[in-house]
């Protein structure tokens, strides 16, 4: 027989300690346990801030004290806030009309959430104001999500052993670890041109290249239908890699389009973690918390 412990608390909505095995698990929302939302963007100095605070509430509900380095990760979700004012249902209507590499594409809610997933890993772009104003919060926290796109990428196991063989918060709640899986996502996003808006006239003035114009609009309507996967399939590679060019070259008229999505990167230590072992600093930090 084997004894479970649930236990349930306003810093840490889930806490199960297995007694056989002498484990605990926590599950917790960064920028919540800090800050009490999401909304909020956290920084590395947030990540330091965190452990101290996590280890801190560890020993006031049961102690004992949990080093960082002893904490593995189950599940580790990267999130980015977009801030991109009136165009939050523009980004997820096209981020809809996509194929992400090995993942189904589903859209909920009427241009407000759309998900890229299969069974190891999930991507999901959402109005994060929609989402706050369901929860029934503050006006005032309604209002901070005003314009914000949320990306929140659900880790695979293959790529979380990649950065961390030993499964180590410390290495997995990092800059780089960051950087590589917002990077992938971000990088998978094709910003397509709408070709709908292609204009008589200007078609008129580019008759001598009006085949390359074909092309580069079958292509268009081709790679919105598959994902990368398929394109290498049906085109012979020397072909796939012509047609890519022509479409990075070609300079149709087209309508209004989203700029990209990117992350502005503060000034941000080198260090991938670092540990306020000075006392002072350490309580200054726990008052904030508390």
């Amino acid at each position: 027989m084997n004894t479970r412990y649930v236990l349930y608390d306003e810093k840490i909505p889930h806490i199960k300690y297995l007694e056989s095995s002498q484990t605990l698990r926590v599950q917790v929302s960064i920028p919540k346990f800090l800050y009490g939302n999401n909304v909020k963007t956290i920084g590395l100095d947030d990540i330091n801030l965190f452990f101290v605070g996590l280890q801190e509430r560890i020993e006031h509900l049961f102690g004992v004290t949990v080093p960082h380095e002893d904490w593995l990760v189950e599940r580790c979700d990267v999130c980015w806030n977009f801030q991109v004012g009136n165009d939050v249902g523009n980004y997820v209507r096209m981020l809809s009309k996509q194929k992400f590499a090995f993942k189904n594409t589903k859209s909920y809610n009427q241009d407000q959430t759309v998900e890229f997933s299969n069974k190891s890993s999930r991507i999901i772009f959402y109005d994060k104001q929609e989402e706050v104003a369901k929860s029934k919060e503050t006006k005032a926290l309604i209002e901070q999500a005003k314009g914000i796109l949320r990306l929140e990428i659900n880790s695979s196991k293959h790529d979380m052993k990649k950065f961390a063989p030993t499964w180590k918060a410390v290495e997995l709640l990092s800059q780089p670890f960051f950087d590589y899986m917002v990077g992938k996502v971000l990088d998978e996003v094709d910003y397509l041109d709408d070709i709908e808006e292609l204009n008589v006239e200007w078609l008129k003035e580019n008759k001598d290249n009006i085949s390359k114009i074909e092309t580069y609009i079958g292509f268009n309507i081709i790679r919105n239908l598959v994902d990368e996967s398929t394109l290498k399939k049906i085109y012979p590679s020397s072909t796939l890699a012509t047609r890519k060019s022509l479409a990075k070259k070609m300079t149709i008229p087209k309508g209004n389009c989203l700029k990209p999505l990117t992350i502005i990167k503060e000034s941000l230590p080198d260090q991938r973690t670092r540990y306020f072992a000075d006392n002072d600093k350490k309580s200054k930090i726990m008052e904030q918390i508390k």
